[in-house]
């Protein structure tokens, strides 16, 4: 029961959360240059033909009015009409699931990788093993994601032929070739913040008491690795993932401009270099929504493996 109701406690924060959100973003496309109406008619369109524009879109409205109005079509899924004419929500229905699979594939190597390092680290803490792994991932997080994309597809895919260079691919199995390298580029960022932790965490926990007392109830080998070890351990790590799959989503351009995946990033920055300011508006809107999401999901998921922390 206390669960539940930290769940519906966080469910309605996350709401208000959301809520600002929208603000944010409206007031953010507000204080950008360009005018939707010049940009979408063209620059030899007359004035009386823009202001005829501007009212339909409801830009001659006071700000309040127009964000009550955005959030109305935002709340019926209407992110508004680009420059050319298409329609926002169908340009982000397009292009999201490249988005969405590239940060699931990314999380998956990175999670795989830090766990499987950090638990090395943990078992042979303080030893030349654990002084490696550390050193590695402090160099490894200050390589630029675009300069490992290259290099992987220099000395990876275009010798082997194994993996895609650019896009992802019309059926499963290509698509899970084109993930192999974006993922380990996105987890050679994302990865090494979280065995940091991880490993820090696991000591803790190796270290605590009760696991002494498992050890002497002869719980050992998976059952005290995965049920006593790695389940309290995982709470901060948990936490830590989801702030840092926020600035993945945004990361993002920069993956898809590496492996050319016409996914949201790549639109993102087409969008701007055309102050195309509903298409900006509505991408920059799904990521925020993006990032307060998998905040709230890593929340849930800490107080689900920590009743204590709900």
């Amino acid at each position: 029961m206390r669960i539940l109701r930290s769940f519906l406690s966080r469910a309605g924060q996350l709401l208000l959360v959301l809520l600002a959100v929208t603000l944010v973003v409206f007031v953010l496309t507000q204080v950008a240059p360009g005018d939707a109406a010049r940009l979408r008619l063209g620059p030899r369109a007359s004035q009386a033909a823009v202001d005829e524009l501007r009212h339909q879109l409801g830009l001659d409205q006071s700000l309040p009015a127009q964000y009550v109005d955005y959030l109305a079509r935002v709340l019926r899924g209407d992110l508004g009409v680009s420059v050319d004419g298409q329609q926002v929500t169908s340009l982000v229905a397009q292009r999201f699931s490249d988005t969405a699979w590239l940060v699931t594939g990314t999380i998956v190597a990175s999670v795989l990788s830090a766990v499987a390092l950090a638990w090395l680290a943990a078992m042979f803490r303080d030893r030349l093993l654990d002084h490696t792994l550390r050193l590695v991932m402090l160099l490894v997080l200050f390589l630029p994601s675009f300069w490992v994309g290259f290099l992987l597809i220099r000395l990876v895919a275009i010798p082997t032929g194994l993996f895609p260079v650019a896009g992802l691919g019309d059926t499963p199995q290509e698509l899970v070739r084109a993930l192999v390298l974006p993922s380990i580029t996105g987890a050679i960022s994302l990865a090494p913040v979280l065995v940091r932790s991880l490993r820090s965490s696991l000591i803790e926990v190796l270290d605590a008491e009760y696991i002494a007392v498992a050890r002497s109830l002869g719980i050992a080998g998976p059952a005290l690795a995965v049920k006593h070890v790695m389940r309290n351990a995982l709470g901060p790590v948990i936490t830590l993932l989801a702030l840092n799959v926020g600035y993945l989503m945004f990361g993002v351009v920069v993956l898809e401009a590496t492996f050319d995946i016409p996914g949201l990033g790549s639109a993102l920055v087409l969008a701007s270099a055309k102050q195309d300011v509903y298409v900006v508006q509505g991408i920059t809107l799904v990521f925020a929504i993006g990032v307060v999401i998998s905040t709230f999901l890593g929340e849930t998921a800490v107080a689900l493996l920590d009743p204590k922390v709900a």
